[in-house]
């Protein structure tokens, strides 16, 4: 229905109005890898999609690594809609430092894309999780404030090289 459309329109653009107050502590202990060992296209799912609400996970995802010559990481998921939604939410996060251990949570510039009617909109997010034996898993959220209530997407990819 309209309404129904109308409601999940607002609900999405609500990220636009709001400034990001996100801070993440970066530890100093980071990775030194072999070039390739991240690197690479990583097959999974979005086991878990939040917007307001949980919303049903989306199979069939790809996210793609890509190695810094300063020795970070940039993760990648090309365009996705979830469920009915006017537009699509693209992934960019980059420049992620990458712990010995292969975690790493940083809050990332610009690391979320959403377009809605061919307008993109890009927010900053924190990026949460770890590479570890060939298994990307990462959690990312945005968080945002509209006239006095707070609005939180979260998405979390799982997937093998």
């Amino acid at each position: 229905t309209m309404k129904k459309f109308l409601f999940m329109l607002v609900a999405l653009l609500t990220i636009s109005a709001s400034t990001m107050s996100i801070s993440a502590q970066v530890s100093n202990s980071f990775a030194t890898f072999a070039a390739g060992d991240y690197a690479g296209t990583y097959n999974g799912d979005l086991t878990k999609v939040y917007m307001n609400t949980d919303k049903d996970p989306v199979s069939g995802v790809t996210s793609t690594v890509r190695e810094n010559t300063s020795g970070t990481i940039n993760i990648h998921i090309d365009a996705f809609q979830i469920g009915s939604m006017p537009g699509t939410i693209t992934i960019d996060a980059n420049n992620i430092a990458v712990n010995a251990d292969g975690t790493f949570a940083q809050t990332c510039r610009r690391a979320v894309t959403l377009r809605i009617l061919g307008i993109p909109t890009s927010y900053n997010a924190y990026v949460e999780g770890s590479i570890v034996n060939g298994e990307l898993t990462y959690t990312i959220t945005v968080n945002s404030e509209y006239s006095g209530a707070l609005f939180t997407a979260i998405v979390t990819f799982k997937g093998n090289k």
